[in-house]
């Protein structure tokens, strides 16, 4: 199972250069063929760079429908364990919320951001990700 990082649906929706290695990814997940997780924190961040009400309904629309997502909302308790713990491996508040969560319940992340290299669980890149 899977933990996915906001940049991969950045990727698809901004159509950046790896929008169709994320875009086949997310429709996995969709489909429900991968079982993914996403924090809620992550969906308000791209909600936010979104920005326009419209938009930001269209994604939530979308997302709320995919058979092999996970919304995960945590606690404020477990937001400060994830800040003090991400202090601890050198990483920003956004990156250490996904390594707590990914340590705690055993994800992978999926991510194009090398921070997660310098952790003792990495990530994979969608291409990366196998169907079970």
């Amino acid at each position: 199972m899977y933990l996915i990082d906001a940049n991969i649906f950045l990727e698809v929706l901004y159509k950046r250069s790896r929008w169709r290695e994320c875009y086949e990814f997310l429709n996995k997940v969709k489909a429900g063929y991968i079982k993914a997780y996403v924090l809620r924190f992550t969906i308000h961040g791209i909600s936010a760079v979104l920005g326009k009400p419209d938009l930001v309904a269209r994604f939530l629309s979308e997302i709320v429908t995919w058979r092999g997502l996970v919304i995960i909302d945590l606690p404020l308790e477990e937001e400060i364990m994830a800040a003090e713990l991400a202090a601890k491996v050198d990483l920003d508040f956004d990156d250490g919320l996904h390594y707590y969560y990914a340590k705690r319940i055993g994800l992978k992340i999926v991510s194009f951001d090398g921070d997660f290299d310098r952790t003792d669980i990495g990530r994979l890149e969608p291409k990366d990700v196998k169907t079970t």
